[in-house]
C-alpha cells in the first residue's frame, strides 16, 4: 500500500517512526513532518521546559550530533535524517497539510492511507480525500472523554492508572472520528510522564498493521462510534493545572526515564554525559 505518515518533529515522532517504518517494508511510505509549536506552552515554566525536552534538545543538540557520525556508528533509533538513511523514505516538512502545493504533492503520490501521530495539523476534507481509505490518527488518550491536548496528563491528574492510545478515522472534527482500537499502558508515576508517551504512541502500531491487512483484503474494519455526550476537549493547561498536577506527586519527566530513551539512539546505548540538562521540576 502507498501511505503517508504524518508526525510531529520532536522526540515523540522520531520515536514513532523508529518503531514503525521497520514494519512497514512491504509499503511504499512518504513522511511529512510538522513543526508546529503553541505558544501557551512558553507561558508556563514546566511546560515550556518539556517542550525543550522534546523539540529543543533532540533537534539541537542530539539529532546533529548523530547526524554527523559515520553510518557504521549508529543506535538503535535514528535521527530524522538517520531514518531517511536507514528506511529509504522521505521525511519532509510542511507548514500545513491543507496548502495547495501540499495537496498537490498528495494528489500525486496517491495514497491510500493517511496515518497521523501527533502531527498538531488539522485535515481539511481535501486532505483526507487525498487517500483511498481516508486518514487515520493515533491520539494519546482515551475517547471521547480526554479528547484536545495533553491528554496523558489529564489522565493520570485524574486518578486513572492506565494510560491510553487511541486509533480512530479522522473525520470533519477534531479527535471525533470512528474508534478503531484502544490499548492501555499502566501508569509508572516514577518514569515521569516524558518516557512513557514515547512507549504510548507505538502501542498504535499493531493495530495499524491489522487495518492495513483488513483494508488490503477489502475486510469490515470494526469501528466504535463515539459517545458524543461523553466528550470532553481540552487546550493547553495553564500554570493552576500544572501545579496542581505536580503537587500530587507526578512528573512530566525524570533524568532516569529520559536518559533511557536518549540512550537508545546513541551508538554505545548510552545516554551523552554533556548534553546540557533543563532545569530541575519543583517539588510539590
Amino acid at each position: 500500500m502507498r501511505l503517508i505518515v504524518c508526525v510531529k518533529r520532536d522526540l515523540h515522532g522520531c520515536v514513532f517512526l523508529n518503531r514503525l517504518l521497520p514494519r512497514l517494508a512491504q509499503h511504499r511510505v512518504r513522511v511529512l513532518l510538522s513543526d508546529k509549536a503553541r505558544p501557551a506552552e512558553l507561558g508556563v515554566p514546566e511546560l515550556a521546559e518539556l517542550a525543550y525536552l522534546e523539540r529543543g534538545l533532540p533537534l539541537q543538540r542530539l539529532f546533529p550530533l548523530l547526524d554527523r557520525l559515520p553510518t557504521t556508528a549508529t543506535g538503535a533509533w535514528a535521527s530524522f535524517v538517520g531514518l531517511e538513511e536507514r528506511h529509504g523514505v522521505r521525511c519532509e516538512l510542511v507548514a500545513d497539510i491543507n496548502t495547495p502545493v501540499v495537496l498537490s504533492g498528495l494528489l500525486s503520490f496517491a495514497p491510500d492511507l493517511i496515518v497521523s501521530a501527533r502531527f498538531s495539523h488539522l485535515f481539511g476534507p481535501a486532505a483526507i480525500a487525498a487517500a483511498r481509505f481516508g486518514a487515520v490518527n493515533v491520539h494519546p488518550g482515551e475517547l471521547p472523554v480526554h479528547a484536545g491536548l495533553f491528554a496523558p496528563m489529564r489522565t493520570v491528574a485524574e486518578g486513572n492508572r492506565q494510560l491510553a492510545c487511541c486509533l480512530h478515522f479522522i473525520d470533519a472534527g477534531i479527535d471525533s472520528g470512528p474508534i478503531i482500537d484502544l490499548q492501555h499502558l499502566p501508569y509508572d508515576q516514577d518514569l515521569g510522564l516524558l518516557s512513557q508517551i514515547t512507549a504510548l504512541y507505538p502501542l498504535a502500531i499493531d493495530p495499524l498493521l491489522d487495518l492495513l491487512d483488513r483494508l488490503e483484503r477489502a475486510a469490515d474494519v470494526p469501528t466504535v462510534a463515539q459517545d458524543k455526550s461523553r466528550r470532553r476537549y481540552r487546550t493547553t493547561p495553564d500554570a493552576a493545572e500544572v501545579r496542581q498536577f505536580l503537587v500530587a506527586g507526578h512528573r512530566f519527566w525524570t533524568p532516569q526515564g529520559y536518559d533511557a530513551v536518549l540512550a537508545r539512539f546513541m551508538p554505545n546505548g548510552k545516554a551523552t554525559a554533556n548534553l546540557e540538562r533543563p532545569l530541575a521540576q519543583p517539588e510539590p
